[in-house]
């Protein structure tokens, strides 16, 4: 199946958790990191929870200093 991180599509196998999608990616320390799943930000303690479907849409945003 197809899901869509920041707009480029990826395969990855159906039934595949998001914290499982997030290991194989080699996100594991999610420290200022926020993840949208279709739209709504996901808590980090919800992660392991949640199951992606074919057409997902996640939005990994990665926090920065700046002035």
């Amino acid at each position: 199946m197809t899901v869509f991180v920041n707009d480029e599509p990826k395969k990855i196998d159906f039934g595949l958790s998001l914290n499982s999608f997030l290991l194989q990616i080699d996100k594991v320390d999610l420290s200022g990191w926020a993840i949208a799943l279709n739209d709504v930000v996901v808590p980090e303690g919800e992660i392991g929870g949640k199951s992606l479907s074919d057409g997902d849409r996640l939005i990994l945003i990665q926090a920065t200093q700046g002035g």
